[in-house]
């Protein structure tokens, strides 16, 4: 009968611990060392801070942990709002990110859906952040270059033309001849998009897997991939590093939280992007 308890009291115990290690909503910061030959010396050591899905979230102490790590630009990669609600919390971010560093942001489908978009969209220019609408553009440090490009969310919830919509975004890039970034929000996406030379990729969109095994492997994808080829479950790019012969990818598990269901073992991420020059 003792045994009986005590087991009882273990499971109770167990099931508190898991509980509260599964529902940790504090922010954590993850980087990554990303190596390559064809990055200029000039831009060895080169910081990143990407943020994504952001959804107009309140997330306590993001701007001193941004400030912290000390960024030459940061990256927003889309879902800066959520598709109702007020958008003012998203601007407000950039806002005070632009304060630190250049802020690049790019669309995502939450972005898009709102029916006040455009007023959305002009208000976040005027805190000074430049949005890349299937855009390229170069920058530069000690005399040397590289190519930031944001690709536009294809948004749809039909496959066949969200890939329409992606090949004719990549139709609009510049040809940069020297290592390339690219910000694109759909990570469930990123087969169309390895094989075009790119050497890193930005993306978000898949929150981690919203529900994540305690190993880390993420569960369910977005609502909104879901008909567009997408599996519902266990989706392929859902967070981490990726690699696909000399493109680097990195999918943020975000920050927000636009759905019912809680983040569970998945807290909000800010992910660190070191560039590193390899012989």
């Amino acid at each position: 009968m003792k045994i009986s308890k005590l087991v009882k009291g273990m499971v109770f115990a167990g099931g508190i611990l898991c509980a509260v290690r599964g529902l940790d909503d504090r922010l954590e910061t993850t980087h990554y060392i990303i190596e390559s030959p064809e990055l200029p010396v000039a831009f060895d050591g080169f910081r990143i801070v990407q943020v994504s899905d952001f959804h107009a979230s309140s997330i306590p102490g993001i701007i001193d942990e941004v400030r912290a790590e000390d960024p030459d630009i940061i990256v927003s990669t889309g879902d800066l709002v959520h598709d109702r609600g007020p958008y003012e919390p998203g601007v407000r971010l950039i806002d005070r990110l632009m304060s630190i560093a250049p802020v690049y942001t790019v669309t995502g489908n939450h972005d898009l859906r709102r029916t006040d978009y455009k007023k959305f969209q002009k208000d976040l220019d005027r805190t000074g952040a430049i949005t890349l609408h299937d855009d390229t553009i170069i920058l530069t440090h000690d005399g040397a270059e590289i190519a930031l490009s944001g690709i536009e969310d294809p948004f749809s919830e039909d496959g066949q033309t969200i890939e329409q919509n992606i090949n004719m975004s990549l139709d609009k890039l510049v040809d940069f001849d020297g290592y390339h970034i690219v910000l694109f929000h759909r990570a469930n996406h990123m087969d169309m998009l390895k094989n075009h030379g790119f050497n890193l990729i930005l993306s978000g969109h898949m929150h981690g897997g919203q529900i994540r095994l305690p190993n880390g492997r993420g569960v369910c994808a977005p609502k909104s991939s879901w008909g567009s080829g997408s599996p519902m479950f266990f989706p392929k790019y859902f967070a981490g590093h990726y690699r696909h012969k000399d493109t680097d990818m990195i999918v943020n598990r975000g920050i927000g939280n636009p759905m019912i269901v809680p983040r569970i073992f998945n807290r909000p991420e800010l992910t660190v992007i070191i560039l590193k020059h390899t012989p």
